[in-house]
């Protein structure tokens, strides 16, 4: 008996000790509250009366792919509430979260935390208090958002209620933008994407400065209208010009048939036809700048693309340079667009343009005199193989044909010097025959029928002409290569490499960028930690090929109106190049005719080399196309080429220099910091000269490069030489200049310097520029800002980076 009750009195003391003293360290409980819960601390204690948990010291909780640290916790068993306190964090699979406070059920998973912080891959939020809804829905009181990690010393977004969908938008009302601390901007609402699916809403606005200009601010909305078709409408303000705005609208219809449809309108207060001065009118102009595109494919044989400008005055591109530059090619607004059509025998081209020429004085004005093409219908055949076979000087044999059907109108018929109006019929057939090697060389010929006929309805006589010409290009050719060395990849022992040329290599990669981070780290060279290290070794190629080529034009007739005759001799009288005759095209002053080879009888000898550097890649065997076959990387070290013509029936009793055609030679270098090329044409007859020539130079923290240009085909000479680089003060800081000076004139052309401000938090920068050139000068202020995905968008609407 006595036995009995001392049993009893033992197992009471042991229950006693469990429920109220103190457990070892380290410990791990785990409780059925339908999913295991872990919690590992220095101390704890379990209150059986209260139903409560609490853990102190070091604490760790785990629940599913949940993890919670802090000092200090306490776990209800009735409710699920766990509350956690002392330098908390919460590690979950989407983010990371600091703070001093942490509320979390485990029955419904909803987390507070207080002063907190969420770390994401590529976004950081502050707030005082923070809250998860759910897995993917998230709430803050009084938060910054901001890219960088060292804010809100850069850069952030200040807003009294934040809404964060994980993967998708971060919401902000009452927004303050704010730099280093400061307030620059008040929004009342806005979102900021952290997915790639589209949502209606406020974007990130834009403004940009220009002194004589004022102030540009635009606030764009996005509609997201359906998953096939959105808008963006940007209310604006122009600086001193006043109020105005942007819309877009853009439609997919399908797989690759899309339409955009884009406009700028503007209630100018300065605008006045013939003004400069950035002065107000006293009046409002309504201007606008439209653009209309789409494409459409029909499967893989047809296709249709249309791109169209309109404005309401030729002054747009001018003074909203900002908008217009990329949307208007050449000097004229206008467009036009084209149909294709593609089948194993033809390609049918159809295409027009209606162009609003800007080369006249009066801006509200429509240049009728200008030349349209309405339309152009081009048939093309594709090369016909007639025989295929081994005998020797007969080795293939292809016929094919380009037709083509051009109308050439003016919008008012106002013919003066020259015939404007025509319908233009082109064929041109041809013979390939690839005549086969004879020993090392390469012998082929072409022989092609050119025939052109044109239609003038508005002359009172004469109203065709016609020309038809038989052009026979053969073709000898040598190649000759030499291969240095072997590319490859090997492992060798550390002891026979130069670790200090090594070290060299690598000094201009010092530092390691990462998607994950913002800034720079140091780099770790791990080859240094091995006993093997892999060592690439490249090869080189120089291949040489030598050309003859051999021209002849023979049966050239031109026959029909001869006032269209005597102006297609000049430049200014011909439609396009092809209107040309082809004994006299070369002397023609066209860029591409006048670098051309005479096509009457000439040899044209040509010489050309390359040194190729062949490298080898990682092994990669689980991506197609990289391993075994051709695992190589080639690129061009340098290139000399020399192409020199000689016309056999040249005047009989002139110098050997009076047949020489023109002279090209041109050269390029690529090394590991310094790139070279240049080029030369030289015309014997009238010792003119075309000259180009660039180089640039990369130093460890500058860059410096210029060109020349030279051509004395112009009045007056054109002589350009243009010089710029780049300078690196520290990481943070670089200057450019860029200058271009006119030689003939002696006169500065344009200039530009600037200074680029780029932290190492790698989240914002600053770009200030001061630009001079024949026409104004101005000051540009452009900020750039990495909002999410390691790219910075400028907030002037100018460009990024």
């Amino acid at each position: 008996m006595k036995i009995s009750w001392f049993l009893a009195l033992i197992i009471l003391s042991v229950l006693f000790s469990v429920s109220f003293s103190p457990l070892e360290a380290r410990e791990v409980f785990q409780f059925s509250l339908g999913d295991k819960v872990h919690v590992l601390s220095d101390k704890a204690f379990r209150k059986s009366r209260e139903d409560k948990f609490e853990a102190v010291g070091n604490v760790i909780i785990t629940h599913k792919n949940n993890a919670i640290y802090g000092e200090k916790a306490t776990l209800s068993f009735k409710t699920g509430d766990t509350d956690v306190i002392g330098n908390v964090r919460y590690v979950g699979p989407t983010m990371t979260l600091y703070g001093s406070q942490l509320h979390y059920n485990i029955n419904t998973n909803l987390l507070r935390v207080e002063n907190a912080r969420v770390l994401s891959d590529n976004y950081v939020v502050l707030g005082k208090e923070i809250s998860r809804l759910s897995d993917n829905e998230i709430t803050a009181v009084e938060a910054e958002y901001t890219t960088c990690r060292d804010c809100p010393e850069s850069w952030s977004v200040y807003g009294q209620k934040v809404h964060i969908q994980v993967g998708q938008y971060i919401r902000i009302w009452n927004a303050f933008i704010k730099v280093k601390g400061v307030v620059i901007m008040y929004v009342p609402y806005i979102i900021l994407p952290i997915k790639k699916n589209r949502e209606s809403g406020l974007l990130f606005p834009s403004f940009g400065f220009e002194f004589e200009k004022g102030m540009r601010f635009q606030q764009p909305w996005f509609w997201a209208i359906s998953d096939s078709s959105d808008m963006t409408f940007t209310p604006s303000v122009w600086g001193v010009r006043g109020i105005g705005g942007e819309l877009e609208y853009r439609q997919m219809l399908g797989e690759k048939k899309w339409f955009e449809i884009e406009g700028l309108f503007a209630n100018d207060r300065v605008y006045e036809p013939g003004k400069l001065e950035e002065e107000l009118s006293g009046f409002h102009s309504q201007r606008y700048f439209g653009v209309y595109e789409h494409h459409f494919n029909f499967g893989h044989n047809f296709s249709n693309h249309v791109y169209f400008t309109q404005v309401n005055d030729l002054d747009m591109q001018r003074d909203y340079d900002f908008y217009a530059n990329d949307k208007v090619f050449g000097s004229e607004y206008g467009g036009g667009g084209f149909f294709n059509w593609t089948t194993n025998m033809f390609d049918v081209n159809l295409e027009g343009d209606f162009n609003r020429n800007q080369l006249i004085s009066n801006p509200k004005a429509f240049d009728h005199d200008y030349v349209q093409v309405l339309p152009e219908l081009d048939v093309n055949l594709v090369p016909i193989e007639v025989f295929t076979s081994n005998t020797p000087g007969m080795r293939k044999l292809s016929l094919g044909a380009s037709t083509n059907f051009t109308l050439f109108r003016q919008n008012k018929i106002n013919e003066l010097s020259y015939i404007r109006n025509a319908y233009r019929s082109t064929a041109t057939p041809y013979l390939d025959w690839y005549v086969g090697s004879i020993g090392p060389v390469q012998v082929k010929t072409r022989s092609t029928y050119d025939f052109q006929y044109y239609n003038f309805q508005y002359e009172p006589s004469g109203r065709f002409f016609r020309k038809t010409a038989h052009i026979q290009e053969t073709e000898f050719s040598l190649d000759i290569e030499k291969i240095f060395g072997l590319a490859f990849q090997e492992e060798v022992p550390i002891e026979d490499v130069d670790l200090n040329l090594l070290k060299e290599r690598k000094v201009k990669n010092n530092t390691l960028q990462n998607a994950t981070i913002i800034g720079e780290l140091p780099r770790f060279e791990s080859a240094y930690s091995r006993e093997k290290i892999m060592v690439r070794r490249n090869s080189y190629k120089h291949a040489q090929n030598f050309k003859v080529k051999h021209y002849l034009l023979s049966n050239e007739k031109a026959y029909g109106n001869e006032n269209f005759r005597n102006q297609i001799l000049k430049n200014e009288g011909q439609f396009d190049s092809t209107d040309g005759l082809k004994e006299v095209q070369h002397k023609i002053n066209r860029a591409q005719s006048r670098t051309s080879i005479p096509l009457k009888n000439t040899v044209e000898l040509q010489w050309n080399n390359a040194v190729i550097r062949k490298s080898s890649r990682n092994v990669s065997p689980f991506i197609d196309r990289k391993y075994p076959r051709d695992n190589f990387d080639y690129s061009r070290v340098s290139y000399f080429n020399v192409s020199q013509g000689y016309e056999f029936e040249g005047e009989e009793d002139g110098e050997f220099e009076d047949s020489l055609t023109r002279l090209h030679v041109e050269t390029g270098l690529s090394l590991d910091k310094w790139s070279l090329s240049a080029s030369e044409y030289y015309f014997y007859a009238t010792n003119e000269h075309l000259i180009n020539f660039s180089t640039e130079y990369r130093f460890d923290k500058a860059t410096a490069r210029s060109s020349f240009i030279y051509d004395s085909f112009t009045t007056p000479v054109n002589k350009q030489v243009n010089l710029g680089g780049t300078l690196a003060f520290s990481d943070l800081l670089s200057f450019s200049v860029d200058y271009n000076y006119d030689i003939e004139d002696k006169q500065e052309t344009m200039s530009r310097y600037g200074i680029l401000y780029s932290p190492s938090n790698n989240c914002w920068k600053l770009d200030l520029a001061y630009e001079k050139n024949l026409v104004e000068k101005q000051i540009s202020f452009n900020f750039l800002i990495n909002f999410n995905e390691n790219s910075f968008t400028s907030l002037s609407g100018i460009g990024g980076q």
